[in-house]
């Protein structure tokens, strides 16, 4: 299947600004290091004079939605290459019917309103994607319908804000810690999970926050952290969730160019392209 890569340059509603700059700077460098600069590319972009964190991220959401729809139309692999979590409700909406949804992370991106104590639109993500949070500002976009938190694994997250980790805990995602990818291999400590998932979904979203590995492995943004997953584990976990599930997309997101000196993460998020796109071309 024919890859569309489709790039979202927006961080807390503002373009081309911090991660937002990373979406442009992975085609363009990345993927044609990688010898995938033939990738067919969108860019997704909106007009508005007065830019708001949660306002204009969800105007993005609806133009990603209609991208993502289109491409799937065409009968295209949307691979979407973002500078914020809060995109995967664009591209969840874009799909139609929910798909399963097994999320790379090194935070948990489950606060509310409620719970958050930054107010970062973004560490709300996956709650908003499942359903948690922002109902109503999520049903202006065509086409949203969250996934039932059964359907979620949320893996590599293991900075939690207090409340957010409680929330987590009394939801019905399942949680898998790096600790339990390192002490015996992604396959232990994923199959298990992902057979349960398989039995009740066959389709799956992928999305991977690039901060999910570890800051001394590469550090792909502000709030890269100690303690995440290696590349091998993170290539390990993307190869698992290709075997056993039809992936109908893949997100990589929040990549900060500035924050990364050694290139680490730019050739990390490339090897992830590489493996993504030739199990997309199968």
């Amino acid at each position: 299947m024919e890859i569309q890569v489709i790039l979202v340059p927006y961080d807390s509603g503002l373009k081309n600004f911090r991660m937002g700059n990373g979406p442009a700077y992975l085609a363009n460098f990345g993927l044609k290091k990688s010898g995938l600069s033939g990738l067919r590319t969108k860019e997704v972009s909106i007009d508005t004079d007065f830019p708001l964190e949660v306002g204009t991220t969800i105007q993005v959401a609806r133009a990603l939605a209609s991208t993502v729809e289109q491409t799937v139309k065409q009968g295209r692999f949307p691979l979407v290459l973002a500078g914020g979590c809060m995109s995967s409700i664009g591209t969840l909406a874009g799909l139609g019917d929910p798909p399963a949804l097994i999320w790379l992370d090194a935070h948990g991106d489950f606060n509310t309103p409620d719970t958050t104590v930054s107010g970062f639109f973004d560490g709300m993500a996956l709650a908003t994607a499942t359903g948690r949070s922002w109902r109503r500002l999520t049903a202006t976009i065509p086409g949203f319908r969250p996934v039932p938190e059964s359907h979620a694994i949320l893996v590599g997250a293991h900075a939690f804000d207090p409340m957010e980790h409680l929330l987590l805990k009394s939801s019905a995602v399942t949680v898998i810690e790096p600790q339990a990818v390192r002490d015996g291999g992604a396959a232990a400590a994923l199959e298990p999970a992902l057979k349960r998932l398989r039995a009740r979904q066959a389709r799956v979203y992928l999305h991977i926050d690039l901060d999910v590995l570890d800051v001394g492995e590469a550090r792909a943004n502000q709030f890269s952290c100690p303690g995440g997953l290696t590349l091998s584990e993170v290539l390990d976990t993307v190869r698992l969730a290709q075997r056993h599930f039809s992936l109908v997309a893949v997100a990589i997101t929040a990549y900060d160019p500035v924050q990364d000196h050694d290139h680490k993460a730019l050739s990390a998020a490339t090897e992830i392209v590489s493996l993504i796109s030739a199990g997309a071309q199968m």
